[in-house]
């Protein structure tokens, strides 16, 4: 009899022996037991996870002599001739062998006829996603209605190239990847059945290479066993897979924690002349850097053996948990960029001296700049204010509440007079929109208060062409002021037409102006400004770290602004 692989010898035979998916099995079985058995089911997820072997084992449970059961006999014709693939009532297609319309046509044509020996027809279509879109089109109408006596079974590591419109009609499982935990207790199953020995941190290495895939476990422990003369060890695992030597990934964390330059070029040379796969270096600085992450913020949960403790506890303070994620962002960078690069080694020296450099939390940063800057703003303010404050008590200069009320009264006892403010701010407007900016001119000045000033117009026409340049106007007296300035526009059809005194004034101020070396210069389009305005608090912060606040805005936000405007224009003169 010819040798069978671990993964065909151990295939499990019932639902209760599949690893991982007790939530599919479960499901399957009380279908079976309610007689609630659907026409067509979907098994999705990543490779080895148990998508065929449950379809298998799905068909016994169908199809057994004593069934439908939710515990197939495993010794009925029927059922063993599923188990060995030999059954001509369940067919077991592969999708990428099977693409095209022509075979779905011969299967439409196939299910019409009864079974055999069985109670079911079952089709079991292996990676699905392969099928041709002019093939799932054909196959739509049979998946939705077939025989009653017809099941399908898909099955897909890829269900996001599986038309929606296929799923539609079926019953979806996802089968997940299996844990470390349930990977170890079916090897150590397998090895007392086979009788053969692994120690622990072999078997680990074989889990973790796995990748959270049984078949793959499987696989790799079937060429272990296959070239080993006895006890399968972690060193004969490391030099079967190609691993790196613990000793040397551990020395490259500790050379990049202290900086050690000189050492990791010449670790990256070691390693390129022992001829160590480069990918592979890169691959275990990562996972042991990962798992060195988790050990400093919560041991209980690390996955690592007792032999490993030792070495995780010496360097968990090695870094804190926002480098450990720079320097997993940069190695993960690396690996994709080595796999395409004619150089490899010269990518991981570059992003290993990356990774050594001296790092800063920029978060850290800001907050002590901050700190600094209150601190600085408080005691300066305190030392000019001495002798205004002298009745309050030392805790509230510290507190700041003092420098909030002396900041407050510096602007107000700055001295401008609003008013004339606001002529200054007309005047720039008006210097380059003599025409649109016209009604300001002809305006009623309310000063509600110091901060606030309410302007009147005589229609709703003056109201629509100088209202854009409210938020600049606003800002021209904030910024001339140096404090706050609120400015309110309301219509008032009682006013007069214009105000000849305030327009004289504004005229005068303007000529006076112009030859003045202190006048305030716009150098941009106003109008453009009105639209790109940004909030003084918004500029104060920018100008805290020695930049500009720019407001950005859509072109279509500013055709529907100027189509707005020109509707209200016409509406008007209607």
């Amino acid at each position: 009899m010819s040798y069978l692989v671990l993964a065909r010898k151990f295939r499990p035979s019932t639902f209760d022996e599949v690893i991982g998916q007790e939530h599919i099995s479960q499901t399957l079985k009380n279908a079976i037991n309610e007689n609630k058995v659907a026409h067509a089911y979907l098994f999705s997820g990543p490779r080895g996870t148990g998508k065929t072997t449950m379809a298998r084992i799905f068909a016994k449970a169908l199809n057994c002599k004593e069934g439908p059961t939710a515990e197939p006999c495993g010794k009925c014709q029927n059922c063993l001739e599923i188990s060995k693939n030999q059954s001509i009532d369940v067919f077991e297609i592969d999708g990428a062998s099977n693409t095209g319309v022509d075979n779905i046509r011969e299967l439409r044509e196939n299910v019409k006829f009864g079974t055999t020996s069985s109670k079911y027809k079952i089709y079991i279509i292996d990676e699905v996603h392969q099928i041709s879109t002019a093939g799932f089109n054909a196959l739509l109408k049979t998946l939705e209605e077939p025989p009653s006596h017809v099941i399908f079974i898909l099955a897909t590591t890829e269900q996001h190239k599986v038309p929606i419109t296929i799923l539609s009609r079926c019953q979806k499982y996802r089968f997940r990847l299996l844990s470390t935990k349930e990977i170890a207790g079916a090897i150590k199953n397998i090895a007392r059945k086979d009788n053969f020995e692994i120690d622990d941190e072999a078997l680990e290495i074989v889990i973790n290479s796995s990748g959270g895939s049984m078949r793959d476990a499987l696989s790799l422990l079937d060429q272990a066993i296959s070239s080993s003369t006895g006890k399968i060890t972690a060193e004969y695992m490391r030099n079967l897979i190609g691993l790196l030597p613990k000793e040397l990934i551990a020395k490259t964390t500790e050379d990049i924690a202290n900086n050690n330059i000189d050492a990791l070029l010449k670790t990256c040379k070691e390693v390129y002349e022992e001829g160590y796969n480069i990918l592979q270096f890169a691959r275990d600085l990562r996972d042991h850097l990962r798992q060195l992450m988790i050990f400093s913020v919560n041991p209980k949960i690390a996955e690592i053996s007792t032999e490993d403790t030792k070495l995780y506890d010496k360097q968990k303070n090695l870094f804190p948990v926002s480098r450990f994620i720079r320097m997993g962002n940069l190695i993960s960078k690396a690996l994709e960029e080595m796999k395409w690069h004619d150089q490899p080694r010269i990518l991981l020296e570059l992003y290993l001296l990356k990774m050594a450099e001296p790092y800063y939390n920029v978060r850290e940063l800001v907050s002590k700049i901050d700190e600094l800057g209150k601190k600085s703003v408080v005691s300066v303010s305190a030392q000019n204010f001495s002798e205004e404050s002298s009745a309050y008590s030392g805790e509230q200069i510290h507190s700041g509440s003092v420098v909030h009320e002396d900041v407050a009264v510096m602007a107000e006892a700055t001295g401008y007079d609003i008013i004339d403010l606001w002529k200054q701010s007309v005047c720039e407007i008006r210097k380059k929109h003599p025409m649109t900016s016209q009604p300001l001119e002809t305006k009623n000045i309310k000063e509600l208060s110091p901060d606030v000033l309410q302007i009147s117009l005589p229609d709703s026409l003056s109201y629509n062409m100088v209202k854009e340049y409210t938020e600049v106007l606003q800002k021209l007296i904030t910024r001339k002021a140096g404090r706050e300035i609120t400015v309110k526009m309301i219509v008032d059809t009682e006013m007069e037409a214009a105000d000849a005194v305030i327009k004289e004034d504004i005229i005068v101020k303007e000529e006076i102006e112009s030859n003045h070396s202190e006048i305030y210069e716009v150098g941009e389009d106003l109008k453009e400004t009105a639209k790109t305005a940004v909030p003084s608090r918004i500029e104060s912060i920018a100008k805290k770290f020695g930049g500009r606040a720019i407001k950005r805005q859509s072109v279509s936000a500013e055709k529907s602004q100027d189509e707005n405007k020109t509707d209200a224009v016409q509406e008007i003169e209607e």
